[in-house]
């Protein structure tokens, strides 16, 4: 038994006291980027409306306002609590912090032959009032936006509450039919919201 264990002890020996090995350690980095992405509808559908409007009067992306809604048979215009208003709809992208914008062209609904100022004793503009939000979404976004001039824009930035993937974006557009200072001024009545969403950075 001593001899084996001895022949053991020696074998032992002999192997510990054989050259080491040098270790040679590589590493590989694996990067992966997801681009940041946001784009708006590229069409938007009628959901909802009030005081007479209906899914006829809205086209592409052109809202129509009857005429009877907007000034009365002498020409003076509609005077009443009641909101025309209009809601459409479309599916937006968005997977990162974003910056909501509305941009008002002419600051309201304004004559577009006299967008600077009407006639003594004439009116040639209209309030309108507008709301922009993620749909199901409560407690943030552009709400009841009135522009106040030509240009005129507002900004609501997103932060870190970006909706997950593909997401139904809301548009409101409202009439505000408060008390007019005079008779509105013959002719087509227009206004061109821009709604943008940006990436920071």
């Amino acid at each position: 038994m001593k001899h084996i264990l001895s022949a053991f002890g020696t074998v032992a020996l002999m192997v510990s006291a054989s050259p080491a090995l040098a270790e040679d350690n590589q590493s590989v980095d694996i990067v992966g980027t997801a681009e940041a992405f946001c784009s708006l509808p590229t069409s938007w559908q009628f959901v909802s409306s009030t005081s007479n409007v209906n899914s006829a009067q809205f086209a592409g992306t052109t809202w129509t306002i009857p005429s009877t809604l907007l000034a009365d048979s002498e020409g003076n215009g509609v005077v009443s609590t009641d909101e025309v208003a209009i809601r459409v709809r479309g599916q937006a992208i968005c997977n990162t912090t974003h910056v909501i914008t509305l941009t008002s062209e002419h600051g309201g609904l304004a004559n577009d032959d006299t967008l600077s100022s009407p006639p003594p004793g004439f009116q040639n503009s209209r309030r309108m009032i507008y709301n922009a939000n993620w749909r199901d979404e409560s407690g943030w976004g552009i709400f009841n936006w009135v522009p106040q001039s030509a240009g005129d824009t507002t900004t609501y930035d997103h932060g870190g509450r970006a909706p997950p993937g593909i997401h139904d974006f809301d548009v409101r557009m409202g009439l505000l039919r408060d008390p007019a200072a005079g008779p509105m001024v013959a002719g087509s009545y227009t206004d061109q919201l821009v709604i943008t969403i940006s990436v920071p950075g």
